[in-house]
C-alpha cells in the first residue's frame, strides 16, 4: 500500500541547475579550476556538494571544503533565486495530498536553502515532512531517506522515491524503497537504468499516474 511519497527538490521538484552551475563555476575558478565546457558542471545538480568536488575533480577535502564554502556563499546571495518549479510538480502534490498520502522533502540540499525555496514558491504547505542536510557538510541521500522513515514511522515497502539522478535510486534503494526517476538534463545517459530505478518517466503527469496507479493497487490508507 503507497502511504508515503519522498521527492528530491534539486532537478525533481524544481530546476535549480542555473544558479548552482553559475555559482559553482566561479566558485572553481576562484580557486585554480578552470571550466572548459559548462556541461561538466550539470552532474553537480543533485548530490551533496563536498563529495561531488571530490569525486568529479579528485580533490583534497580541504581544497573541497574552499570551493564549497565560496560556491555557498555565492548561491545565499544570488544563486538561489534563480530556480522555478518543475512542470506538474505542484499538481502532482496536490493530487497526492486529496487521496490523503502523506509527502516528504528528501533533499542533501542544506536545510536553510531547501526551505528557502519550499517557501518562496509557496511549496512548504504541500508537505508533511522536509528532511535535508543539517550539518552543511554533505548528507547522502539514504541518510535523508532514513530520517522521513523515522519521523512517518511508515514503512520503507509503503513508500515511493521520486527523483532525477542516480543517488536518489541509490538512496532508496539502500531501504528497500522503490524509486521513480523522472527524466532530467542533469542525470547521464543510462544512469536511472544503472542505479535500479523502479521506473523512470518522462514527466510529471507520467510519474503522477504511477503514483496514483500504486495507491489504487494498494488499497485506501490512512493518512
Amino acid at each position: 500500500m503507497l502511504r508515503c511519497v519522498l521527492f528530491d527538490l534539486d532537478g525533481t521538484l524544481f530546476d535549480t541547475g542555473a544558479g548552482i552551475m553559475r555559482c559553482l563555476r566561479i566558485a572553481l575558478e576562484k580557486n585554480g579550476v578552470p571550466v572548459a565546457d559548462a556541461s561538466e558542471l550539470r552532474r553537480f545538480v543533485g548530490p551533496p556538494m563536498l563529495g561531488a568536488l571530490r569525486e568529479f575533480y579528485g580533490m583534497s577535502e580541504g581544497d573541497a571544503a574552499r570551493v564549497k564554502d565560496e560556491y555557498r556563499r555565492l548561491y545565499a546571495e544570488s544563486g538561489i533565486d534563480e530556480c522555478a518549479p518543475v512542470a506538474g510538480a505542484r499538481e502532482c502534490l496536490e493530487r497526492l495530498l486529496a487521496e490523503g498520502v502523506v509527502t516528504a522533502v528528501a533533499t542533501s540540499k542544506p536545510h536553510r536553502f531547501a526551505l528557502r525555496v519550499l517557501e518562496r514558491f509557496d511549496f512548504l504547505r504541500l508537505f508533511d515532512v522536509v528532511s535535508a542536510d543539517e550539518t552543511e557538510t554533505g548528507t547522502e541521500k539514504a541518510e535523508v531517506i532514513a530520517r522521513v522513515l523515522e519521523r512517518t514511522g511508515i514503512p520503507a515497502a509503503d513508500c515511493i522515491m521520486v527523483g532525477d539522478r542516480k543517488y536518489d535510486a541509490i538512496g532508496a534503494a539502500a531501504h528497500g524503497m522503490r524509486c521513480i526517476c523522472l527524466r532530467s538534463p542533469y542525470a547521464a545517459a543510462g544512469e536511472y537504468e544503472r542505479a535500479g530505478a523502479w521506473r523512470i518517466a518522462e514527466t510529471f503527469a507520467q510519474v503522477t499516474e504511477i503514483l496514483l496507479r500504486a495507491r489504487a493497487e494498494g488499497g485506501k490508507g490512512r493518512r
